[in-house]
This record gives C-alpha cells, structure tokens and sequence, in this order.
C-alpha cells in the first residue's frame, strides 16, 4: 500500500467516526451558539473534531491539524504532513434540519492535498479520493468499500449547455462582473451550495460550481483532489490553480477557461 493508499484508507475510517457523532445530534435538541464571526456552532461540530483530532494524534503523531473549530496547529510547518477538517460543513442546513451538510476531511503533504473525503450521512452519500487513485463515490455506511464507484466529470462543452451549480448567490454576483449574463445564458442554474455543488461537479451531474463566498482552507481542501482526480479543474476566482482560500471555482475542465474569461470580462475593472 503506498503512502497515500494508507493516509486515504485511515481518513474513510476518520468519516466514519465523523458520520457516527453527527448522525447521533442531527435533528435533536442541541445548545447552538454563535462565533465571533457571526456564524453558527453546535455541539457535535465540536466533538466531532475533537475525536478526530485524537484519532490522528494515534494514528500520525507527527502530523499537524488545523480544524475550523480549534484553529491551526503550531507544529504546521514542520510537520511532514497536516489533515485539514471541516466537522460539520453546512452547520446552518444541520442545524436546521437539511440533510445538506457533510464532514470534509483532507491531508495535505510537501503542499500539495493529496487525499480528500467528503461525506454526507444524512444524504446517504460519501465522495473520496487520493492522488493518481482515482475519485470514487459510495455510501458511506458501507465498511468494505466494495460497491464504491468510480465518478468523472461531464463531457458538456458549451457554457449554453452547462448545469451550473452556484454557492452564496448573492456574493457570486456582486464579485464577478459577468455573472449574471453567464447565468441568464447557461441551460439551467441552481444552488446546490456547499460541499454538495462540487460533488457534483465531480460525479458529472452538474458541469460548474461557481461559490463567490469568502471560503477557508477548511471548506476547500477535501474537494480539490475529488474534482481533479474525477478530471476536473479547481482554482480561485481568478482562474490560479492551488489557492484553497476565497471564492472558487470548479468544472469538467474543458468549460474552466471560457468561464473564467466570461466571469470576469464584462464590466470588470
């Protein structure tokens, strides 16, 4: 089993942890509170990190963390490897009662991600993948992995026969000047925000996911390596492969230059 065969076999094990603590809290009584940034937290964002901390101290004591919930770890830059954790993405839909949500797990080492699992208990659905492995998706409450399948992106070419997937609307529009032409024009639009737009993008059921919001490393790593070993492409706004912070973008690739060009042409300062 190579290096990354392992770290990606231990994260599935990771989700399966996750998928345990947050299917238990979901849709129950929890004591929600805000952050400093306004957003929201519940418990079992907390404990899910938490346990998955431990597991990787365990497992790969040498490794650093950073968690959305408990930061960065102070070991990150000589660590030889760091698992960068999502606990609950979608905690607004979690906690509201939307099966929409997931927990994202990625490892990233010498700067590049190298694995990333996205799963999404409620929607009885878990992506994964490592680098020149392949992107896969199955149920994630199937140990053996057996009925895994291999995902790749669509073959649609043209924007006009594009389904695009589109995260915080509002913010989409207000960053990229051509937006709202490229959304009149593509075939048909809709908001599958989150983690749940890339997957799609990634299993070939939507073609673009645009997401104009302020993202983290923490909701961007576990879905680069999924989107481009499905043979996707994955950058920021401005079309720069490798920057897992702030809006994003993802599609089949062979729609990422043409789309870029139309984002950001008309009107554009």
């Amino acid at each position: 089993m190579t290096a990354t065969a392992e770290i990606l076999s231990f994260a599935l094990e990771l989700a399966d942890v996750a998928d345990s603590i947050a299917m238990r809290a979901f849709r129950s009584d929890q004591a929600i509170k805000r952050k400093p940034d306004g957003s929201f937290v519940t418990p079992a964002d907390v404990e899910t990190e938490t346990a998955l901390r431990a597991r990787i101290a365990k497992r790969f004591p040498e490794h650093a963390v950073l968690g959305e919930e408990k930061g960065d770890d102070p070991k990150s830059l000589e660590a030889p490897a760091r698992w960068i954790l999502d606990p609950i993405d979608g905690t607004h839909s979690y906690m509201r009662g939307i099966p929409v949500w997931a927990t994202l797990i990625a490892c990233e080492r010498g700067g590049t991600i190298e694995v990333g699992v996205v799963s999404a208990p409620a929607l009885g659905t878990r992506w994964w993948a490592g680098r020149d492995l392949g992107a896969f998706r199955g149920a994630p409450d199937r140990q053996d992995r057996r009925d895994k399948e291999l995902i790749r992106v669509s073959t649609v070419g043209r924007l006009e026969e594009a389904q695009i997937s589109c995260g915080d609307i509002v913010c989409t529009l207000d960053l990229w000047p051509g937006a709202r032409e490229l959304l009149d024009q593509a075939w048909r639009v809709r908001a599958f925000g989150d983690f749940w737009g890339f997957c799609l993008v990634a299993e070939g059921s939507a073609d673009v996911m645009i997401d104009g919001a302020d993202l983290s490393q923490w909701d961007v790593a576990a879905l680069i390596p999924i989107v481009e070993e499905a043979g996707g492409t994955f950058t920021d706004a401005a079309g720069v492969v490798g920057n897992p912070v702030g809006p994003q973008i993802a599609t089949n690739g062979l729609l990422h230059d043409e789309l870029v060009r139309r984002l950001t042409g008309p009107g554009a300062t």
